[in-house]
């Protein structure tokens, strides 16, 4: 009973803290030194949603985390739901037909798709006639960013693994379970 409750209670929660960690990202990052070392801790669960969740419920979850983003940003209406869900699908695609075995390998993903999400975040401004100035700032830190992003990725990916596992939405966590509470090994 307690594991479908805590399953139950997995997606609210991480819509609490993402909300939360969108709170603390805008307002601990928000002056100009550190203006250019703010993880995108959005776009890290994004990538987990995409290799860790259905379809539909990643793909769910991943338009929430965009539209909380937007309420917290200046951008322009609908910039982190493209971009967001570009990246959803892309590394969910690749997922496909790639084999990522290992959180480390999810750190290189993170990379790729920080870098990714800002060419597309460029694109997108540039197709609105918004963003033709700011392809050389977009360039210069391009790389800066991708550091960033999977610096803080190798402590998000453990810790949503963690989450998971506690909240029984581990696919492991459910064999674990099931092998608990298997009683023909005892003789009943």
């Amino acid at each position: 009973m307690t594991r479908i409750i805590l399953r139950a209670l997995n997606t609210p929660l991480l819509i609490v803290i993402i909300s939360l960690c969108i709170a603390l990202q805008s307002s601990l990052f928000s002056s100009w030194p550190f203006l250019y070392f703010q993880p995108d801790i959005v776009l890290l669960v994004v990538v987990w949603c995409s290799l860790r969740r259905s379809f539909l419920e990643g793909g769910v979850l991943t338009l929430i985390f965009a539209n909380i983003s937007e309420i917290h940003s200046a951008a322009p209406q609908g910039l982190f739901l493209i971009t967001y869900m570009s990246i959803y699908l892309i590394v969910r695609g690749g997922s496909r037909f790639l084999v990522i075995p290992t959180l480390m390998h999810y750190t290189l993903l993170a990379m790729a798709s920080s870098m990714i999400c800002k060419i597309l975040a460029l694109l997108v401004l540039y197709l609105l006639a918004g963003g033709s100035n700011g392809w050389k700032h977009t360039l210069a830190f391009l790389p800066l960013g991708a550091a960033i992003e999977g610096f803080f990725s190798i402590w998000v990916f453990n810790w949503l693994e963690k989450f998971d596992w506690i909240t029984s939405k581990h696919f492991k966590a459910d064999r674990v379970m099931d092998e608990e509470l298997n009683l023909d090994h005892e003789g009943f």
